[in-house]
């Protein structure tokens, strides 16, 4: 297969709306960041592909009409949840590695400012015979699961504070981030309390904007600056909650999916030991506690050892750095955040992500979760090609 390395990013800031520009405006604002970054343009790419939510989120019919781009090149519409972009981007990966496209323009575009139906369509993403009695949401599921972290391995809501200060901190040092909030673990718990034991300030905003990438296979990256894919997997669970509390392979906080996904992943990448082999971790963690439940999912530590990990992050700077960006605290928006955490990763590779460069990075890490996160992608990104 052919060799396939990330050598464009663009992305657009990320606000609650942008009641200024369209949805084509973000598209093309992002698109031509990419290019730029690049040197290339619209015509050298062979395939454009637009990661969009359904309508009911987006805020509008067909967003992709309405930036339809290119001159003549195949454009999809690709739609998988929360990790659509991941998706979208692993599309244009397979397109490469298939031969049938040289180069590749992935763009992802979130407009949920724009629509009144939101929090009725995240609603429905649970089981709708055994679970639609519990008038579960994207919150409660995330207390549901935070409570049983605290039970089972000894997380306390200091915890969760702490990832989310530190969040918001790295946020303040990105250009692009919807939230800069300069808060105290204190000030995190000090929050109004959504759903116990989530405080307001562990969970993510509703963000809008635009993201998006320029691939090429790797003869033609031709001394470009460029993030290779080494590795990327992507794997589906059960949908139901309930389906997933016990088991024996992997309960409701282990990530099975997560898990899988990172195991196919190192192998294509010949990781082996992720504390000493990865440098960067850009995670999609809508809360700081979901954070903490990917880190046994991706090899960080032993599920048990969580609390430490979190713990000895705060003053061990040799462990990987976990969202330099501000992840999705300081920045979700949806359809386009599992991509924003490949082209965060792809930037600190390259060398080239500003204020929030980490040091020395030479393979970085980045996650997608979707539905009640029984969607789980991981794209391992390198300074050289796959081994």
């Amino acid at each position: 297969m052919n060799q396939v390395a990330i050598v464009g990013v663009g992305q657009t800031d990320y606000r609650r709306s942008h009641p200024d520009k369209s949805s084509r405006d973000l598209i093309w604002e992002a698109s031509k960041l990419a290019l730029e970054d690049a040197g290339l343009e619209i015509a050298d790419m062979d395939v454009i592909l637009a990661g969009v939510a359904p309508d009911a989120l987006a805020g509008e019919g067909s967003v992709e009409r309405t930036a339809m781009m290119g001159t003549g090149q195949p454009f999809l519409r690709i739609n998988t949840g929360g990790v659509t972009g991941s998706s979208t981007a692993f599309a244009g990966v397979t397109w490469i590695r298939s031969g049938r496209a040289k180069r590749a323009l992935v763009v992802c575009v979130e407009r949920m400012g724009q629509a009144s139906t939101s929090q009725s369509v995240f609603n429905t993403i649970f089981d709708p015979v055994y679970e639609k009695d519990f008038p579960l949401t994207t919150i409660t599921m995330a207390a549901l699961r935070a409570s049983m972290l605290m039970r089972m391995y000894g997380y306390t809501d200091r915890h969760w504070a702490e990832i989310a200060a530190r969040s918001f901190r790295n946020a303040r040092r990105n250009p692009h981030a919807h939230l800069k909030l300069d808060l105290t673990p204190e000030a995190v718990l000090a929050s109004p309390l959504l759903s116990w034991p989530i405080h307001r300030a562990e969970a993510c905003p509703m963000s809008e904007g635009a993201c998006a990438m320029v691939l090429s296979t790797g003869d033609l990256v031709q001394g470009r600056s460029a993030a290779w894919v080494q590795g990327a997997a992507s794997t589906s669970d059960s949908y139901a909650m309930g389906d997933r509390i016990h088991r024996p392979e992997g309960a409701l906080v282990d990530l099975l999916s997560l898990r899988l996904s990172a195991n196919s992943a190192y192998r294509q990448a010949g990781i082996t030991d992720p504390i000493k082999q990865i440098r960067v971790v850009e995670l999609y963690s809508a809360f700081s506690s979901a954070e903490a439940m990917a880190y046994p999912a991706l090899g960080l530590c032993r599920a048990e050892d969580g609390p430490r990990f979190v713990e000895a992050q705060l003053h061990d700077f040799s462990l990987p750095a976990i969202n330099p960006s501000g992840g999705p605290q300081g920045a979700n928006p949806v359809s386009a955040t599992a991509m924003v955490r490949i082209a965060e990763c792809a930037l600190q590779v390259r060398g080239v992500a500003g204020e929030r460069q980490v040091a020395d990075v030479e393979r970085a890490v980045a996650t997608g979760q979707g539905g009640a996160t029984q969607f789980s992608t991981v794209c391992v990104l390198g300074r050289t090609p796959a081994p």
